[in-house]
């Protein structure tokens, strides 16, 4: 009678086997759960928003805030700027995209753009500016007022 036992547990033991193999490979194959990897969200890419008010009569002054995005954060700067050939009074509302910024330390700086553009009442242009760390900053913008430049334009950012 033991025999018949412990050939029946034994039957019993291979019948399981297959069935517990499965459930082990279902949660993770050690018998644990395993939680699965989750993918790591890469933050957005640098981006800029702005503001700023311009008079010029010959030679313009710039002057104005934005936020800088970067790295999952926000970072407030101010901007200050000439632009040569300038003439008007005008605000622009701009936002536009990063290229080529890797520290943070290396947005701050002196920024060129020879720009060609005009408002009358309200108009909207695109600027490229780059400083002398090769920072990339590609704006779109509205302009209100009225203003025609025709000329070289430099702007000063730093952080706040």
């Amino acid at each position: 009678m033991r025999r018949i036992a412990r050939i029946a547990v034994f039957a019993l033991a291979l019948a399981l086997v297959p069935s517990l193999g499965a459930q082990a490979d279902e949660i993770g194959g050690s018998g644990f759960a395993v939680p699965a990897p989750q993918p790591v969200a890469a933050p957005p890419p640098p981006y800029v928003e702005l503001e700023s008010r311009q008079v010029a009569a010959g030679v313009g002054f710039h002057w104005g805030a934005g936020t800088l995005s970067f790295e999952g954060r926000q970072h407030p700067f101010s901007v200050r700027g000439v632009s040569l050939v300038d003439v008007g009074v005008a605000r622009m509302i701009a936002e536009g995209e990063v290229e080529n910024l890797t520290r943070l330390s290396d947005f701050p700086g002196r920024y060129l753009s020879v720009a060609a553009g005009g408002a009358a009442g309200k108009g909207a242009s695109r600027l490229v500016l780059r400083n002398e760390h090769g920072v990339v900053i590609r704006l779109s913008s509205r302009l209100s007022g009225v203003a025609f430049t025709l000329g070289a334009e430099g702007f000063r950012i730093a952080l706040q």
